[in-house]
């Protein structure tokens, strides 16, 4: 990239994978800036044909010597030379790195460039990693050396703040979709077939859908329904005995993980998205899970939990409803009050939209982190 034929700033982001199946939350941030230029500095490349990006540089890219200097060169001086050529080629004024435990890695890079450094945080960062005596200390000196911490709402700013990260240094920052391009469809329930559920995450214990299947167990006899569940995990096999257990197979089909594409085209197809996410026994959380935007900006109600900050997403009794996380009879009864408000299904479809519009839309998210970049450069 040339600056002269380009008079747009150069920020670049530190991804550690560029970019994985469900990461289409941070596409939406590259691909909507007006005032500066992303470029990527990246371990290892994926999907590319999916998240297409023209300025971008990869360690697995490089022949095995040159690969082995810079890994050697960031163990001895914490920092990888290519990445440190490749912002001084572009003329970068901003460093953006994705997850905390990359900023810690990224402070030697920042020192180098002697440029402002941002880092978001997005969830496990914040509330399962420091269990680790060793990444608390690394965040001690994240904290000092970052110019701004970015978090993804109130409940993740106050943890962060717990943690030893100075109040002035974080601002929060919500991720965003792109709207324009996800069509809006008001949900309605005519009586004429089942009530169409869709789960859509990883097979992971923060998920609760463990929870979920056991809701729906417990309703099971009084209402005619589905339940499709996109997406994969290390809980597979326990989620199949549950399912089989509870009687539940025929009402129940399993998709796997999907493109970003597919999950967008399936939501149409159901009428009630359902999260009943919870802290994991390791301390892991939610940040704000990106499915629920995605859903609602194509106007599905979410019956999800009072979790992290998912209330910045789900406002009860508005555009879903909300039950106290590991709460089984909790997350039936909040079903259950959507059902029994099964005739304004539209209203809460228009209101999901509306939401997402004004507080998750990607442009205006991504005007609001320029904004941030500019007032640190």
């Amino acid at each position: 990239m040339n600056q002269e034929k380009n008079d747009k700033l150069v920020c670049a982001h530190y991804i550690s994978t560029y970019l994985n199946l469900i990461g289409s939350w941070i596409y939406n941030i590259l691909i909507n800036y007006d005032n500066y230029q992303p470029i990527i500095l990246t371990r290892n490349t994926a999907n590319l044909d999916q998240f297409p990006i023209d300025s971008k540089i990869s360690l697995s890219r490089l022949k095995k010597l040159h690969y082995l200097y810079n890994f050697a060169v960031f163990k001895t001086s914490g920092y990888f030379p290519i990445f440190k050529k490749y912002c001084l080629q572009n003329d970068a004024k901003i460093l953006h790195v994705h997850f905390g435990y990359h900023g810690i890695k990224s402070i030697g890079l920042k020192k180098q460039l002697d440029i402002p450094m941002v880092c978001s945080f997005y969830g496990n960062d914040v509330y399962k990693w420091p269990n680790q005596k060793k990444y608390r200390i690394g965040l001690q000196k994240l904290f000092k050396e970052t110019d701004q911490i970015l978090a993804l709402g109130p409940y993740m700013q106050d943890h962060l703040c717990k943690l030893g990260c100075p109040d002035q240094k974080i601002m929060i920052q919500h991720l965003g979709v792109n709207v324009d391009r996800i069509k809006y469809q008001p949900r309605e329930y005519h009586k004429s077939g089942p009530i169409r559920f869709l789960i859509a995450s990883s097979f992971v214990e923060k998920k609760g859908i463990e929870i979920v299947l056991n809701a729906l167990n417990i309703i099971k006899r009084d209402l005619d329904f589905t339940l499709d569940i996109i997406g994969d995990g290390y809980l597979k096999n326990d989620l199949l005995r549950q399912i089989k257990e509870l009687g539940i197979e025929d009402r129940v089909k399993l998709h796997g993980y999907q493109p970003y594409s597919y999950f967008i085209d399936f939501a149409y197809k159901c009428h009630i998205f359902l999260q009943a996410s919870k802290t994991a026994t390791n301390g892991d959380k939610e940040g704000t899970p990106m499915s629920l935007v995605d859903v609602m900006a194509t106007g599905m109600p979410v019956i999800s939990t009072y979790h992290s900050d998912i209330p910045e997403i789900v406002k009860d009794g508005e555009n879903g409803f909300l039950a106290e996380e590991n709460d089984v009879n909790d997350f039936t009864n909040a079903i259950s009050k959507l059902l029994n408000n099964i005739g304004d299904l539209k209203i809460f479809s228009q209101s999901a939209r509306k939401h997402t519009e004004i507080n998750f839309n990607s442009k205006t998210q991504a005007l609001k982190l320029e904004a941030i970049y500019s007032k640190l450069y």
